[in-house]
C-alpha cells in the first residue's frame, strides 16, 4: 500500500514533459517491466528530469535490466542531484561514504548530503548530521555543535522522527 501511495505521489509530481511520459516508466517499473521503465527513464533523464536520472542510478546500482555498475549509478545520481533531486544527492553521498563506484571521500559525502538537505531532503539533513556528529572530537568548536544541532532540527522539520529525537537529546545536552 505504501509503495502504491509513493507511486501516485510521483505521478502527480512528475507528470509528463517533452513528449516523454515518466509516469508510464514508473508504472512499468512497478509492474516489473524494468526494460520499458529503463527506456522511458532514460528519455526523461536526457530531457532534464532529475528524478528519472536518480531512478536510472538505482537501476544501475541494483542491476535491474542493466549490468550492475556502481560507476554508472554514481554518474546518474550526480546528474539527478545537479537537477535538484535531494534523494539523488544523498545516494551519491552514500557512494562516497562507502567508496562504492568512486573513491572513498568523507568531504564529498558531507557535501552531497548537505546538497540533499538544501533540496528539502530529511534524509540528507539527518545523514549530514550523523557524519558531522560521528567525526566530532574534543577539539571541535561550538560552531560544529551548532551545525549538528541545526541539521538534526532541519531533518525533524522535514519529518524525520529520528532527527527529532536526536535534536531533543542535543538540546537537553546543552548544544
Amino acid at each position: 500500500m505504501q509503495r502504491l501511495i509513493y507511486i501516485l505521489i510521483l505521478l502527480f509530481l512528475y507528470g509528463c514533459g517533452g513528449g516523454v511520459k515518466p509516469y508510464e516508466g514508473l508504472k512499468a517499473y512497478y509492474f516489473g517491466d524494468y526494460q520499458k521503465a529503463f527506456e522511458i527513464f532514460s528519455k526523461a533523464c536526457n530531457g532534464g528530469d532529475g528524478f528519472m536520472c536518480y531512478s536510472i542510478g538505482k537501476m544501475y546500482e541494483n542491476g535491474q535490466t542493466v549490468i550492475q555498475d556502481d560507476r554508472k549509478a554514481h554518474k546518474y545520481y550526480l546528474m539527478g542531484c545537479n537537477l535538484g533531486v535531494g534523494q539523488s544527492c544523498s545516494a551519491a553521498a552514500e557512494m562516497y561514504k562507502k567508496g562504492k563506484g568512486v573513491k572513498y571521500d568523507y568531504a564529498k559525502a558531507i557535501e552531497y548530503h548537505l546538497k540533499a538537505c538544501q533540496s528539502e531532503s530529511a534524509q540528507g539533513c539527518y545523514s549530514a548530521g550523523v557524519l558531522y556528529y560521528n567525526h566530532q572530537n574534543a577539539n571541535d568548536n561550538n560552531d560544529n555543535k551548532t551545525l549538528i544541532k541545526d541539521l538534526f532540527g532541519r531533518a525533524c522539520d522535514l519529518g524525520d522522527q529520528k532527527g527529532c529525537l536526536i535534536y531533543k537529546k542535543l538540546e537537553d545536552a546543552g548544544y
